[in-house]
């Protein structure tokens, strides 16, 4: 999936042949600044025509965009660190399978040093945890923060799919019924960064846009409006 190309082990010619990954895999990449671009670039394998509205594929194409722009993104906006990320689907058992890792500061010393009393101390499953509740976010909790990763593992679950995150020392899957097992590394290992890999099924992703707005409503981030307008003949 390209990881010895990436960093830089690969000495003379392969000794292996590469698959083609049209419409099958992206391998792995570095999150770069242009994060549409790259979205595009997934999206586009995972989803062949997808980008026309009217395709059959147009709805998997969205969800695959959507969620890995929120993941990339995630890693410019709060890691301090460096991302990759990689894709893969596969039509025997009609899964998506997408995964991004970086080298960042970790979710658990993200939400510590945002100033939040309850992070200094508590395990760091627990933070993870704390990090898919809606608008809680290293950068404090402005309004428009800390709903990425909430919205994704929603829609991941909407979509019949499972999101695992590791970082630090902890790891937290949600299921696709809203299940949360939590766990630790074993013999005290730890990963420095975050780790973030889901699935999803292709089946479940058409009509994305009606799925979007339902893991707003489930996560009680549709505004609702205040004034009422009566029309007077």
């Amino acid at each position: 999936m390209n990881l010895l190309r990436l960093c830089d082990w690969e000495k003379g010619d392969e000794s292996s042949t590469r698959h083609d990954p049209t419409g099958k895999f992206v391998p792995l990449k570095q999150i770069t600044h242009d994060v549409d671009d790259l979205g595009d670039q997934i999206a586009a394998c995972i989803a062949p025509g997808g980008e026309d509205y009217e395709n059959p594929n147009a709805g998997l194409y969205d969800a695959a965009w959507y969620l890995v722009t929120e993941m990339a993104n995630n890693v410019h906006q709060h890691s301090r660190g460096i991302g990759f990320v990689a894709a893969q689907t596969t039509l025997s058992d009609g899964f998506v399978r997408i995964a991004i890792a970086d080298c960042g500061l970790g979710i658990p010393a993200s939400l510590a040093g945002a100033g939040f009393s309850w992070a200094q101390d508590i395990p760091d499953e627990d933070a993870i945890e704390q990090a898919l509740v809606a608008r809680v976010s290293s950068k404090g909790q402005p309004s428009n923060e800390g709903v990425g990763l909430t919205l994704s593992a929603r829609i991941v679950e909407l979509m019949g799919g499972a999101m695992l995150i590791a970082s630090g020392g902890g790891t937290v899957i949600r299921g696709c019924d809203s299940s949360l097992t939590k766990g630790k590394f074993p013999d005290g290992l730890r990963y420095p960064g975050t780790l973030v890999a889901l699935n999803f099924r292709r089946s479940e992703a058409s009509g994305f846009g009606c799925k979007l707005h339902k893991a707003r409503e489930l996560e009680n981030l549709l505004r609702r409006c205040s004034n009422s307008v009566t029309f007077q003949p």
